[in-house]
C-alpha cells in the first residue's frame, strides 16, 4: 500500500513538472520573437518550432496562438495561417479561443485586405462564441471591430458610442494583468479607439472635439517607439483638421509625418485618404501637376485592391472634370469607367454590410449581450419571461378582438398567390378602401426611394416589401397604374434614366450596356427596345438630342 502511494505521488510530480515544463517551453517559444515588428517574416524562423512543438503534444489552445503569431509576421499567407489559427481553435473546442480565431481573420480581411463584407462574415462569427463569454477583453475586441465597419457604413454616431465604450474600457487600470504585452494590447486598444472617435467626430462635424483627442492622441503616443503607428494616425487625423480649417501648410506637413509609418505597413486605406486630401489642397493651391498626380494615386490604390473608401470618391469627379477642360477625351474616358466601377463595389458593399449589420449584430443586441455578461442576476430573466407572457396573453386577445372586428372586410375569399388566375381576378372595388390607400401611398414612397433599380425584382418580392399578396398588388397596379407589373416597372425605369441623362452630364458619357445595368435591366437589347418604345429614340439618339439642345453655359 506505501509502494503504491509512493508511486501515485511520483506520477503525481511527474505530471506537474512536465507541465510546469512545457507551459516554460511555450512561453520561451513566444519570447523569442517578442522584438520583431509586424509583417517581419524572419520572426516566423523562431514561430514554426512553436506551432510543431504545440502539434505534437497536442496542445490546441497553443497551436492556434502559435498561427496567430504567424499571422501577425508573415506578409503574404496572413489568411492561409488565420485558417489554421481557426482550425486548431476548433479542435480546442474552447469558446473564447474559436471566437478570437475567427476574430484575427476578420481583422486580416478589413485591415490589410479590405474586404468589408467577408470581415463582418468573420467578426459574426466571432461573435457566436464570445457573446456569453467572461473575457472582457475579448468581448470589447469583438465590438470595436463592429464599430469600425458601422463609421465605414455612415453610422457615425452609433460608432461613435461604441468607439467611447472601447476607449472607457482600455484605458482602465487592471491592476491584475502584469504582463508587458496585456498592457500593451490595452494601451493600443485605447489609442485605436480614441482615433476611431475623432474620425467620427470630423464626420459629424464636431471639428473641436476631434481636434481635443487628437492632441490627447499625440500626447500618449509620444516618446514611446512601441505606439509610432498610432502616433502616424494621429497627424493624419491633425493634417485632416488642417485641410478642413484650410491650414494648408500644416496639413501638408502633417500629412508628410503621418504617411511613412502607414505606407510601410500597407494601409492602403489611409494612404488614399491622404493621397486624395493633399491632391485637393494643391489643387486648391493652383498646383495642378502635383495635384492631379496625388489623385492618380488613389485610382493606382483602386486598382490595385479593388478597394474602395467613400470619402475619395470625389477623386474621380476632380479627374473627370480636369480632363474634360485638357479636352483629353481618352482619359475621361477612363476615369468616367473608373468611377462606374468604384460606385458599383462600393454600393454592393453597403447593401450586403448595412444589411447584415442591422439583423444579426445591431448596437442595440451588442448592449443587450452586454448587459448579459454584467449581471448573472437571474431576477433579470424572471422579469423578462413575465413581460414576454404578458405581451403574449395581451397579443393573443387583442388578436382576436381585431379579427372580430374586420370580419366584414374579409367576407370574400383570400386568394392563392401564387395562382396568377386568381390574382388577376382580383379587382380593386371588392377591397377595402383603406387597403387600397395604404398600399398606393406605400408604393409611392417606394417610387421615391428608385425601388425599381434593384435588378430581377419580382412581384413577390415587391408585395413581401409592402406587406401584402401579390394578387392585391396586381390589380391595384392594373387599376391604379394602367398596366401590368413589368410594365409598370420598366416605365419606372425608362423614366429615370430619362431624367438622369437630361440632369447629369456624367451619365450621357456612359456606355449603353452601363446605362441599362444602373437602371436595373438584365441587358441592353430590353433596355434599348423600351427607351425607343418610350421616346421613339434610342439611347444614343437621346443623348445626342441632349448634347445639341445645350445652352451657352452647358444647360439643356
Amino acid at each position: 500500500m506505501k509502494t503504491f502511494s509512493v508511486l501515485k505521488k511520483a506520477i503525481f510530480f511527474f505530471v506537474f513538472i512536465s507541465i510546469l515544463t512545457d507551459g516554460q517551453k511555450f512561453s520561451d517559444y513566444r519570447a523569442r520573437y517578442d522584438n520583431f515588428d509586424e509583417n517581419d517574416a524572419r520572426a516566423l524562423e523562431f514561430v514554426n518550432p512553436y506551432i510543431k512543438e504545440a502539434g505534437k503534444t497536442n496542445n490546441y489552445k497553443e497551436l492556434s496562438q502559435a498561427y496567430r503569431d504567424a499571422v501577425y509576421f508573415s506578409k503574404d499567407r496572413k489568411l492561409v495561417y488565420a485558417d489554421s489559427t481557426i482550425w486548431a481553435a476548433l479542435l480546442s473546442k474552447d469558446s473564447q479561443t474559436i471566437g478570437n480565431a475567427y476574430l484575427t481573420k476578420g481583422s486580416i480581411y478589413y485591415f490589410t485586405l479590405r474586404k468589408y463584407q467577408k470581415a463582418l462574415d468573420e467578426y459574426l462569427k466571432a461573435w457566436k462564441y464570445l457573446k456569453n463569454s467572461d473575457n472582457s477583453y475579448l468581448y470589447y475586441k469583438n465590438l470595436y471591430h463592429i464599430g469600425v465597419v458601422k463609421s465605414y457604413l455612415g453610422y457615425y454616431e452609433e460608432a461613435l458610442n461604441i468607439f467611447l465604450q472601447c476607449s472607457r474600457y482600455y484605458n482602465k487600470p487592471h491592476t491584475s494583468e502584469t504582463l508587458s504585452n496585456l498592457r500593451y494590447n490595452r494601451k493600443k486598444g485605447y489609442l485605436n479607439s480614441l482615433n476611431q472617435m475623432g474620425i467620427c467626430l470630423v464626420l459629424l462635424g464636431r471639428y473641436q472635439e476631434a481636434a481635443v483627442l487628437t492632441e490627447q492622441g499625440l500626447e500618449q503616443s509620444s516618446n514611446d517607439k512601441d505606439f509610432d503607428l498610432e502616433r502616424s494616425y494621429f497627424y493624419k487625423l491633425k493634417a485632416v483638421l488642417g485641410y478642413l480649417n484650410n491650414k494648408d501648410k500644416e496639413a501638408l506637413s502633417d500629412f508628410d509625418t503621418a504617411i511613412g509609418a502607414i505606407e510601410k505597413i500597407n494601409d492602403f486605406t489611409n494612404a488614399s485618404v491622404i493621397y486624395f486630401l493633399k491632391g485637393k489642397i494643391l489643387l486648391r493651391n493652383k498646383k495642378d501637376d502635383e495635384g492631379i498626380g496625388f489623385l492618380k494615386k488613389v485610382d493606382s490604390v483602386f486598382q490595385q485592391n479593388n478597394f474602395v473608401l467613400p470619402a475619395t470618391r470625389e477623386t474621380y469627379e476632380l479627374l473627370i472634370d480636369y480632363y474634360r477642360n485638357k479636352k483629353d477625351h481618352k482619359q475621361e474616358l477612363y476615369y468616367t469607367r473608373q468611377l462606374l466601377k468604384f460606385d458599383k463595389i462600393l454600393s454592393a458593399d453597403f447593401k450586403y454590410l448595412s444589411t447584415r449589420i442591422h439583423k444579426e449584430y445591431d448596437t442595440q443586441d451588442l448592449m443587450e449581450s452586454k448587459k448579459k455578461l454584467e449581471n448573472t442576476s437571474y431576477y433579470v430573466y424572471t422579469i423578462a419571461l413575465l413581460s414576454f407572457i404578458s405581451v403574449l396573453v395581451f397579443s393573443v386577445a387583442g388578436y382576436y378582438r381585431t379579427r372580430k372586428k374586420n370580419k366584414k372586410e374579409k367576407e370574400y375569399v383570400q386568394p392563392d398567390e401564387d395562382d396568377p388566375k386568381q390574382s388577376s381576378s382580383v379587382k380593386t372595388s371588392r377591397l377595402p378602401e383603406h387597403l387600397v390607400e395604404d398600399i398606393l401611398s406605400k408604393l409611392q414612397q417606394m417610387e421615391e426611394k428608385n425601388f425599381y433599380l434593384e435588378k430581377g425584382l419580382t412581384q413577390n418580392q415587391l408585395a413581401k416589401k409592402l406587406k401584402t399578396n401579390t394578387a392585391y398588388l396586381s390589380a391595384i397596379i392594373n387599376e391604379h397604374k394602367g398596366c401590368n407589373f413589368n410594365a409598370y416597372i420598366n416605365r419606372l425605369r425608362i423614366i429615370y434614366a430619362k431624367e438622369r441623362l437630361i440632369n447629369d452630364s456624367l451619365w450621357r458619357k456612359y456606355a449603353v450596356d452601363d446605362l441599362s445595368k444602373e437602371c436595373g435591366f438584365s441587358n441592353r437589347s430590353k433596355f434599348s427596345k423600351l427607351f425607343h418604345e418610350m421616346t421613339s429614340m434610342s439611347p444614343v439618339e437621346f443623348i445626342q438630342n441632349i448634347e445639341n439642345s445645350k445652352n451657352n453655359d452647358g444647360t439643356v
